[in-house]
């Protein structure tokens, strides 16, 4: 199993391992990584240990599998952080490879969520650095949500949050994958509405996210209301009605069927836009 497979896994700072059964160090570097795809890393730990012996397997893969299992680890694990920042130091220093660049993404959330005190602005710098570098990699690609966060939530970001949503929509020129655009738009439209800047500006970040048709089904029922709701009072009645429309048909038993209902029946007659 290739390392990259597990980009998408959260450095929480909690984290706990399930129980493990006693069970002898030993395996392949596949089952090493099997296990910690599986969330065992108090499996996945000791055989990477194991393989660490010179000659066993892959050094730089041991080396960071060894580092994502000890993120993994109990907090009560004495130093699971700092040995685990060493290796992934480390490997972030040796080169551009596929494992460095991973090195660099987890060393960025580390700065996020294990830092005392937390350093956003690092880990925003760690994210901006691999994006710019390395656009169409996968490690690139994950940070760009995670940058988009630190960018409208944290001190990482501009003062102003009409300046913090620009910054992020900057961003959208980067995403190379239409699940991660998507999740740009929706990260974008969250924030305006969170920062109660016009509601306007969400539009067409939720009209860019629901023709990607990329969404799943709970997100797409709540950006279909959305729609609606952003089309009314925008007064465009004919689009408001498209999207009402299209949440009757494609959610029967939503508990929103009512509300909606009523607001269709109060626009005046329109007729979904074609």
């Amino acid at each position: 199993m290739k390392p990259a497979v597990l980009f998408f896994l959260l450095l929480l700072p909690d984290a706990v391992a399930p129980a493990a059964e006693p069970s002898p160090p030993s395996g392949t570097l596949t089952e090493a990584w099997q296990a910690l795809a599986n969330s065992r890393p108090d499996l996945a730990l000791p055989r990477f240990e194991h393989l660490a012996a010179p000659g066993r397997a892959d050094p730089r893969s041991v080396r960071f599998g060894t580092a994502l299992s000890l993120l993994a680890q109990p907090t009560s694990l004495p130093n699971r952080v700092g040995r685990a920042r060493a290796l992934l130091t480390a490997l972030a220093a040796d080169g551009t490879d596929d494992l460095a660049l991973g090195a660099r993404f987890y060393l960025a959330r580390l700065a996020e969520f294990q830092a005392d005190p937390p350093d956003p602005a690092q880990a925003a710098r760690i994210f901006q650095q691999l994006i710019a570098g390395h656009a169409t990699s996968v490690w690139a690609q994950a940070a760009l949500p995670r940058l988009a966060v630190l960018l409208l939530y944290s001190s990482a970001g501009p003062a102003d949050p009409a300046g913090r949503v620009a910054a992020v929509e900057q961003l959208l020129g980067s995403a190379g994958q239409p699940a991660v655009a998507v999740e740009l738009h929706l990260i974008i439209s969250d924030a305006i509405f969170h920062y109660r800047l016009p509601d306007a500006g969400a539009l067409p970040h939720l009209l860019a996210a629901e023709q990607a048709a990329t969404l799943d089904a709970a997100t797409r029922g709540d950006v279909l209301v959305q729609l609606g709701e952003l089309s009314r009072l925008a007064g465009d009645p004919a689009q408001a009605a498209r999207y009402y429309q299209k949440f009757l048909t494609e959610y029967p038993r939503d508990a929103r069927q009512y509300a909606v209902r009523q607001r269709l029946a109060g626009l005046d007659g329109a007729k979904p836009a074609p």
